[in-house]
Protein backbone atom coordinates (compact mmCIF):
# COMPACT_ATOMS: atom_id res chain seq x y z
CA UNK A 1 0.00 0.00 0.00
CA UNK A 2 1.57 3.51 -1.05
CA UNK A 3 2.07 5.99 1.80
CA UNK A 4 -0.88 8.70 2.45
CA UNK A 5 -0.96 11.79 0.63
CA UNK A 6 0.58 14.60 3.35
CA UNK A 7 -1.63 17.29 3.39
CA UNK A 8 -1.40 21.06 5.03
CA UNK A 9 -4.83 23.05 5.23
CA UNK A 10 -4.70 26.71 5.89
CA UNK A 11 -7.52 28.81 6.39
CA UNK A 12 -8.30 31.13 9.14
CA UNK A 13 -12.15 30.59 9.76
CA UNK A 14 -11.69 27.54 12.83
CA UNK A 15 -14.94 26.03 11.84
CA UNK A 16 -14.24 25.80 7.92
CA UNK A 17 -10.68 24.74 8.35
CA UNK A 18 -11.88 22.04 11.18
CA UNK A 19 -14.69 20.49 8.36
CA UNK A 20 -11.67 20.38 5.95
CA UNK A 21 -9.70 18.45 8.51
CA UNK A 22 -12.30 16.24 9.52
CA UNK A 23 -13.18 15.62 6.06
CA UNK A 24 -9.54 14.78 4.79
CA UNK A 25 -8.30 12.87 7.68
CA UNK A 26 -11.66 10.29 6.71
CA UNK A 27 -10.05 9.26 3.75
CA UNK A 28 -7.71 6.33 4.28
CA UNK A 29 -5.07 7.62 1.59
CA UNK A 30 -4.88 11.03 3.36
CA UNK A 31 -2.89 12.62 6.39
CA UNK A 32 -3.52 15.79 7.61
CA UNK A 33 0.08 16.74 9.21
CA UNK A 34 -0.22 20.26 9.91
CA UNK A 35 -2.78 22.96 9.48
CA UNK A 36 -2.04 27.07 9.59
CA UNK A 37 -4.52 29.56 10.58
CA UNK A 38 -2.78 32.62 8.12
CA UNK A 39 -0.31 32.80 5.45
CA UNK A 40 2.68 33.40 7.55
CA UNK A 41 1.71 29.97 9.88
CA UNK A 42 1.16 28.09 6.22
CA UNK A 43 4.80 29.09 5.24
CA UNK A 44 6.42 28.18 8.08
CA UNK A 45 4.01 24.57 8.16
CA UNK A 46 4.64 23.66 4.65
CA UNK A 47 8.65 24.26 5.57
CA UNK A 48 8.42 22.30 8.49
CA UNK A 49 6.43 19.29 7.41
CA UNK A 50 6.95 19.26 4.05
CA UNK A 51 3.83 18.43 2.72
CA UNK A 52 2.96 16.46 -0.63
CA UNK A 53 0.15 18.88 -1.26
CA UNK A 54 -1.44 22.21 0.31
CA UNK A 55 -4.75 22.84 0.34
CA UNK A 56 -4.89 26.80 0.86
CA UNK A 57 -7.73 29.79 1.41
CA UNK A 58 -7.23 32.93 -0.40
CA UNK A 59 -7.31 35.84 2.07
CA UNK A 60 -5.45 35.00 5.25
CA UNK A 61 -3.61 37.48 8.31
CA UNK A 62 -0.22 37.98 7.20
CA UNK A 63 -0.29 36.83 3.37
CA UNK A 64 -3.05 35.80 0.80
CA UNK A 65 -3.19 32.35 -0.45
CA UNK A 66 -1.97 33.71 -3.78
CA UNK A 67 0.80 35.71 -2.70
CA UNK A 68 1.85 32.43 -0.86
CA UNK A 69 1.64 29.88 -3.67
CA UNK A 70 5.30 30.31 -5.33
CA UNK A 71 6.84 30.18 -1.83
CA UNK A 72 4.79 26.85 -1.09
CA UNK A 73 5.81 25.51 -4.29
CA UNK A 74 9.36 26.08 -3.72
CA UNK A 75 8.95 23.63 -0.42
CA UNK A 76 8.04 20.64 -3.42
CA UNK A 77 4.20 20.89 -2.28
CA UNK A 78 1.57 21.00 -4.55
CA UNK A 79 -0.83 23.56 -4.47
CA UNK A 80 -4.69 23.57 -4.42
CA UNK A 81 -6.68 26.59 -3.62
CA UNK A 82 -10.43 26.36 -2.05
CA UNK A 83 -12.29 29.85 -2.16
CA UNK A 84 -16.00 31.12 -1.85
CA UNK A 85 -15.34 32.98 -4.57
CA UNK A 86 -15.13 32.18 -8.15
CA UNK A 87 -14.27 35.63 -9.21
CA UNK A 88 -12.48 35.73 -12.57
CA UNK A 89 -9.87 37.76 -10.96
CA UNK A 90 -9.18 35.26 -8.32
CA UNK A 91 -9.26 32.43 -10.63
CA UNK A 92 -6.85 33.73 -13.19
CA UNK A 93 -4.69 35.25 -10.05
CA UNK A 94 -3.84 32.07 -8.48
CA UNK A 95 -3.32 30.26 -11.89
CA UNK A 96 -1.17 32.93 -12.72
CA UNK A 97 1.16 32.41 -9.21
CA UNK A 98 1.73 28.60 -9.89
CA UNK A 99 -1.55 26.84 -8.17
CA UNK A 100 -2.44 23.74 -9.38
CA UNK A 101 -6.06 23.73 -8.97
CA UNK A 102 -8.55 26.27 -7.66
CA UNK A 103 -12.17 24.76 -6.13
CA UNK A 104 -15.18 27.14 -4.54
CA UNK A 105 -16.13 25.73 -0.92
CA UNK A 106 -19.51 24.62 -2.39
CA UNK A 107 -18.08 21.94 -4.31
CA UNK A 108 -19.19 18.04 -2.68
CA UNK A 109 -17.05 16.94 0.12
CA UNK A 110 -15.88 14.15 -2.84
CA UNK A 111 -14.78 16.29 -5.64
CA UNK A 112 -12.71 18.02 -2.73
CA UNK A 113 -11.08 14.94 -1.79
CA UNK A 114 -10.97 13.63 -5.43
CA UNK A 115 -9.20 17.49 -6.28
CA UNK A 116 -6.52 16.47 -3.91
CA UNK A 117 -5.56 12.92 -5.03
CA UNK A 118 -5.49 15.01 -8.62
CA UNK A 119 -3.75 17.55 -7.42
CA UNK A 120 -1.13 14.97 -5.67
CA UNK A 121 -0.67 12.89 -9.08
CA UNK A 122 0.21 16.35 -11.12
CA UNK A 123 -3.23 16.71 -12.87
CA UNK A 124 -4.94 20.13 -12.90
CA UNK A 125 -7.67 20.61 -10.83
CA UNK A 126 -10.74 23.65 -12.04
CA UNK A 127 -14.36 24.12 -10.71
CA UNK A 128 -16.79 24.47 -13.45
CA UNK A 129 -16.42 28.16 -12.37
CA UNK A 130 -12.60 28.75 -12.76
CA UNK A 131 -12.91 26.87 -15.80
CA UNK A 132 -14.94 29.70 -17.08
CA UNK A 133 -12.60 32.22 -16.10
CA UNK A 134 -10.13 30.49 -17.77
CA UNK A 135 -12.33 30.12 -21.15
CA UNK A 136 -12.62 33.77 -21.07
CA UNK A 137 -9.06 34.70 -20.35
CA UNK A 138 -8.61 32.85 -23.95
CA UNK A 139 -10.73 34.55 -25.79
CA UNK A 140 -8.82 37.51 -25.38
CA UNK A 141 -8.55 39.06 -21.57
CA UNK A 142 -4.23 38.92 -20.65
CA UNK A 143 -3.77 37.00 -17.75
CA UNK A 144 -2.04 38.04 -14.97
CA UNK A 145 1.84 38.10 -14.39
CA UNK A 146 3.04 36.66 -11.13
CA UNK A 147 3.87 39.63 -9.66
CA UNK A 148 0.43 41.12 -10.40
CA UNK A 149 -1.34 37.94 -9.29
CA UNK A 150 0.65 38.02 -5.62
CA UNK A 151 0.48 42.06 -5.33
CA UNK A 152 -2.51 43.20 -3.11
CA UNK A 153 -4.46 45.78 -4.79
CA UNK A 154 -5.59 49.19 -2.87
CA UNK A 155 -8.90 49.19 -1.53
CA UNK A 156 -11.66 49.81 -4.20
CA UNK A 157 -9.10 48.34 -6.94
CA UNK A 158 -9.68 45.45 -9.21
CA UNK A 159 -8.51 42.41 -6.93
CA UNK A 160 -6.37 39.87 -8.52
CA UNK A 161 -6.14 37.74 -5.05
CA UNK A 162 -8.15 35.48 -4.25
CA UNK A 163 -10.54 35.00 -1.85
CA UNK A 164 -12.22 32.20 0.17
CA UNK A 165 -15.32 32.21 1.95
CA UNK A 166 -14.46 35.90 3.83
CA UNK A 167 -14.94 39.87 2.69
CA UNK A 168 -12.39 40.83 4.47
CA UNK A 169 -10.88 43.89 2.67
CA UNK A 170 -7.65 44.47 3.90
CA UNK A 171 -4.39 41.88 3.28
CA UNK A 172 -0.64 42.81 3.66
CA UNK A 173 1.13 44.29 0.32
CA UNK A 174 3.26 41.03 -1.30
CA UNK A 175 6.91 41.74 -2.13
CA UNK A 176 7.59 40.88 -5.86
CA UNK A 177 8.88 37.80 -7.33
CA UNK A 178 12.55 37.01 -5.76
CA UNK A 179 15.72 36.14 -7.39
CA UNK A 180 15.20 33.10 -9.75
CA UNK A 181 11.73 33.03 -9.12
CA UNK A 182 10.08 32.02 -12.83
CA UNK A 183 7.48 34.50 -13.95
CA UNK A 184 3.49 34.11 -14.40
CA UNK A 185 1.97 32.76 -17.56
CA UNK A 186 1.45 36.31 -18.89
CA UNK A 187 5.27 37.27 -19.00
CA UNK A 188 5.55 33.74 -20.78
CA UNK A 189 2.98 34.04 -23.46
CA UNK A 190 3.26 37.68 -23.68
CA UNK A 191 7.02 38.85 -24.14
CA UNK A 192 8.70 39.10 -27.93
CA UNK A 193 11.34 36.30 -26.85
CA UNK A 194 11.61 33.80 -28.90
CA UNK A 195 9.66 30.38 -27.91
CA UNK A 196 12.57 27.94 -26.26
CA UNK A 197 13.36 24.96 -28.84
CA UNK A 198 11.02 21.79 -27.34
CA UNK A 199 11.21 18.16 -28.34
CA UNK A 200 8.68 16.62 -30.74
CA UNK A 201 7.76 14.45 -27.09
CA UNK A 202 7.45 17.74 -25.29
CA UNK A 203 5.09 19.07 -27.51
CA UNK A 204 3.07 15.77 -27.80
CA UNK A 205 2.51 16.59 -24.04
CA UNK A 206 1.83 20.14 -23.93
CA UNK A 207 -1.28 19.53 -26.64
CA UNK A 208 -2.60 16.68 -24.77
CA UNK A 209 -2.48 18.58 -21.28
CA UNK A 210 -3.95 21.34 -23.16
CA UNK A 211 -6.87 19.11 -23.89
CA UNK A 212 -7.56 18.45 -20.24
CA UNK A 213 -5.72 14.42 -20.25
CA UNK A 214 -4.56 13.27 -17.00
CA UNK A 215 -0.69 11.91 -17.01
CA UNK A 216 -2.44 8.23 -17.00
CA UNK A 217 -4.16 9.40 -20.13
CA UNK A 218 -1.45 10.95 -21.99
CA UNK A 219 0.60 7.99 -21.19
CA UNK A 220 -2.03 5.65 -22.66
CA UNK A 221 -2.22 7.45 -25.55
CA UNK A 222 1.10 8.48 -26.21
CA UNK A 223 2.17 4.36 -25.43
CA UNK A 224 4.94 5.63 -22.81
CA UNK A 225 5.34 4.98 -19.05
CA UNK A 226 3.92 7.66 -16.99
CA UNK A 227 7.34 8.42 -15.29
CA UNK A 228 7.98 9.48 -18.77
CA UNK A 229 5.07 11.91 -19.30
CA UNK A 230 6.20 13.49 -16.11
CA UNK A 231 9.57 13.99 -17.24
CA UNK A 232 8.71 15.99 -20.04
CA UNK A 233 6.64 17.90 -18.58
CA UNK A 234 8.79 18.85 -16.30
CA UNK A 235 11.28 19.69 -18.47
CA UNK A 236 8.65 21.52 -21.02
CA UNK A 237 7.86 23.81 -17.42
CA UNK A 238 11.40 24.57 -16.97
CA UNK A 239 11.97 25.30 -20.41
CA UNK A 240 8.92 28.07 -20.77
CA UNK A 241 9.75 29.03 -17.01
CA UNK A 242 5.92 28.42 -16.29
CA UNK A 243 5.27 26.31 -12.05
CA UNK A 244 1.66 24.12 -13.09
CA UNK A 245 0.47 22.05 -15.68
CA UNK A 246 -2.24 24.60 -15.62
CA UNK A 247 0.35 27.33 -17.21
CA UNK A 248 1.28 24.67 -19.41
CA UNK A 249 -2.53 24.34 -21.01
CA UNK A 250 -2.70 27.83 -21.04
CA UNK A 251 0.65 28.57 -22.54
CA UNK A 252 -0.22 25.99 -25.80
CA UNK A 253 -3.75 27.40 -25.72
CA UNK A 254 -2.25 30.89 -26.19
CA UNK A 255 0.48 29.72 -28.70
CA UNK A 256 -0.03 26.41 -30.31
CA UNK A 257 -4.43 26.52 -29.88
Amino acid sequence: MSEPIRLLVADDHPAVRSGLVALLNSAPDVTVVAEASDGTGALAAAREHRPDVVLTDVRMPGATGIEITPRLRETGANVLVISGFDLDEYVLGALAAGADGYLVKTEDPERILAAVRDVHRGDAVLSAAATKAVVGALRGRALPSRHEATATPAAGAGRVAMDRGTTDAGAAEAPGPGPGSRSGIADATAQAAPTPPLTRREEDVLALVAQGMSNQQIASDLFVEITTVKSHLSHALAKLQLDSRVQAALWWQQNRG
